[in-house]
């Protein structure tokens, strides 16, 4: 039996109880009086129950001390382990700090860079700069989002229901069970009847979402989602700018329906039907 300071408070109890026995019975108020006189007041047989009971007591409580010691033992060993953890992922958190750091300056370098690019032969001001950083801070966070489409929306739907719908459409795209450190879904747009809004589901990392919709082709082989299709998350820029492409793409399709089309990187791209898609669908 482990140790626990609930058996220790009834030892105790135990303990203190047979002593106040003892006491009464050579009729003294205190442990101090108790000498070889006093107990030669006893019969031989209460006081042999006596001696019986004590005995046993104090076996019982150095088992318990030796059960003490251990869960000692135990305790300090954990600390220490606790301790280690803590220092290694103090250590972990600093790395990730640093290479943060490395990475946003290369940033910030990479937007200066790509900004001055497109203005060539314009003056470079603050206002100019503080733009430019703003247009890359929104880039990055949309790359962490995709867009969920054609998700049949209820009356009264709720926000849990939201994120289990975009779970279930997720898990369809995984070949493989995916680790999502986060993700936040609900939907978007003003509620018209008749219409299912589009939901927006927001990952941990743009990795994260790339993979998601390269697999976002499996959902034309599921029951419940062959009608459900996904998408980055665009500025509404980019979705006019996308839904030109589409159109371009559905003329291609008219004229030439023997090859597969897409969409990739902004760009239409095609392989023969044969071939497995490298990409998701355009949508």
């Amino acid at each position: 039996m482990d140790f626990s300071v609930d058996l220790l408070n009834t030892m105790e109890k135990e303990m203190t109880l047979e002593i106040q026995k003892l006491l009464k019975a050579v009729n003294v108020s205190s442990a101090s009086e108790v000498n070889e006189s006093v107990l030669m007041r006893l019969n031989k047989n209460p006081l042999a129950q006596f001696v019986d009971s004590l005995l046993n007591l104090v076996e019982r409580n150095v088992e318990l001390c030796k059960r003490a010691a251990g869960k000692i033992d135990q305790l300090k060993s954990e600390k220490i382990a606790d301790q280690k953890l803590l220092i290694e992922t103090q250590h972990g958190q600093i790395n990730s700090v640093q290479e943060t750091i490395k990475s946003e300056i290369k940033s910030w370098a990479d937007v200066v860079k790509k900004d001055t690019n497109q203005r060539i032969g314009k003056p470079l001001t603050e206002n100019s700069v503080k733009q430019a950083i703003r247009n890359f801070n929104e880039e990055e966070r949309r790359s962490k989002n995709l867009m969920i489409y054609g998700c049949e929306e209820s009356d009264n739907e709720a926000d849990f229901e939201v994120t289990r719908t975009a779970k279930n459409v997720l898990e369809v795209t995984e070949e493989e069970p995916m680790l999502r450190v986060r993700f936040d879904a609900y939907r978007i747009g003003k509620k018209q009847p008749g219409k299912n809004r589009p939901i927006k589901v927001e990952l941990g990392s743009a990795i994260e979402v790339e993979t998601t919709l390269m697999g976002a082709r499996r959902l034309k082989d599921s029951d419940n989602f062959k009608n459900v299709y996904l998408g980055p998350d665009r500025t509404k820029e980019e979705q006019l700018a996308h839904n030109k492409l589409v159109k371009e793409m559905k003329k291609m399709i008219e004229k030439d329906p023997s090859k597969h089309y897409f969409i990739r990187h902004k760009k239409i791209c095609t392989t023969d039907k044969g071939l497995s898609s490298p990409a998701p669908p355009s949508s």
